[in-house]
């Protein structure tokens, strides 16, 4: 990956475990979620997340990051390149889910919530 990519795919297109890689060449994780609003095409930043493990884990080993839009240089397919250095990227804040979030209504079944955890819903 080099540093004078340009985006060539939409926000929208962005997945879970796309890698993410510093302004310093350094690989830092992968993508948890793009965070923004489709409808309205409005992109906000990502929540990344350092080791990629199945997301069931991130909850208490690794909670994702927020890496606003703004320090987002360059989307390719398969990966996502910011503008800080990896370093910086070690001081992320946590990434807070919006109120706005779908939650699974009181009838979801433990097994339906865990299996949809594990999808990565």
């Amino acid at each position: 990956m080099t540093n004078d990519e340009e985006t060539t795919v939409s926000w929208k297109a962005i997945q879970p475990h796309w890698k993410v890689w510093s302004a310093d060449d350094v690989e830092i994780g992968e993508v948890f979620i793009p965070v923004g609003d489709e409808n309205a095409d409005i992109f906000d930043g990502l929540a990344i997340a350092h080791h990629g493990g199945p997301n069931l884990m991130h909850h208490w080993l690794d909670k994702p990051r927020y890496v606003s839009q703004d320090q987002v240089a360059a989307i390719q397919d398969g990966h996502v390149r910011l503008t800080i250095s990896a370093a910086e990227s070690q001081h992320l804040p946590e990434h807070d889910v919006p109120e706005t979030a779908e939650i699974l209504p009181e009838k979801a079944s433990l097994w339906e919530r865990f299996k949809a955890d594990l999808e990565g819903r």
